[in-house]
Formats: structure tokens, sequence, C-alpha cells
């Protein structure tokens, strides 16, 4: 239905009115008019094509039902070919992923690595990351060999390095 004009939809709407109300010859030369308008409106050829028939002239409406089916399949390949065209369009537009070591002011340490160091070393996991944001999860690797370090201090010590007296 591309460039279809509004004086092809109202006289299309017209004879369907008058298709209607049994008035074919009417009816005929509304269809007749909106096929002029817009010659790829497909719908004034198929409603054409039924008035046609109606009044007998069915080597007349085979002919308009063949001139409505070709301007569907061309506007499905149309859309086909569009749908097709769109997503590579898409793609192309889109950012590219920046690389994990680019070291610019950005904090590409997400709060979960935050939170998880907090936990193995405290301030001073927290204060790691933020340090090492741009370095992977070194900064949690470091966290952790803080938090392994404490056990075994705590193991060494016992129960006392806490004030636990047992």
């Amino acid at each position: 239905m591309m460039n279809v004009s509004r004086v092809a939809f109202d006289a299309n709407d017209r004879g369907e009115r008058l298709f209607a109300e049994g008035k074919l010859d009417e009816a005929l030369a509304a269809f007749n008019e909106a096929v002029l308008a817009s010659p790829g409106y497909a719908a004034g050829w198929l409603n054409r094509a039924h008035v046609l028939e109606r009044l007998g002239r069915s080597s007349e409406a085979e002919a308009d039902r063949e001139a409505a089916r070709s301007l569907i399949s061309t506007m499905q390949s149309r859309a086909l070919q569009q749908a097709q065209v769109e997503p590579a369009r898409e793609w192309a537009t889109l950012p590219q992923p920046r690389p994990r070591y680019d070291h610019d002011s950005e904090d590409v340490a997400g709060p979960g690595r935050y939170i998880l160091n907090f936990f193995l070393a405290g301030f001073v996991g927290l204060l790691m990351t933020f340090i090492l944001r741009n370095h992977g999860w070194l900064a949690t690797w470091v966290s952790l060999a803080i938090f392994v370090a404490m056990i075994i201090m705590l193991v060494a010590k016992g129960p006392e390095a806490l004030g636990l007296n047992f």
C-alpha cells in the first residue's frame, strides 16, 4: 500500500458503500477512480474485481485479481527485504564494547565486587577494590589473601586473639 493517495482511499470507501447498497455501476466507477488515482493500491484492484465478477465480466475480474496479487507479492517481498536489512543496520549502530583493561576514570568494578571484598577484608578490601578497579579480579584475590592471613593468625593465637576465654 505504498504511496496511496487520499483520493484513492476515499473513492475506495465510496465504492464499498455503493457495492453494499447494490449499486454496481456506481461502485465500479468509484473503484475505477481509486485505481486511476493510485495504481499501486491493491484494495482498489480487488474491490473492482468483485464488482466485475458480479457484473458477469469474469475475464476482466480475473485480470484485476492478478494485478492485486502482483501488487501484494511485491509489497511482501519489499517488506521481507526491509526486514532483512533493518537488523544489519541496527547492529551496525550499536557501540563497540570497551576493552577490559581500558584505564580510564570510569569504575568498572561492579557493586558486587565491592561487597565481596568488604566481607573478605573489610575497609582494606573496599580501598583495594577502588584502587585496582580496572584490573579485573586482582583486588578480590588480594582481599582473599588478606582474609586467609587473618584466619591463619587467628588460628595461631587461638580464641584469646578475639578476647574469648574458654
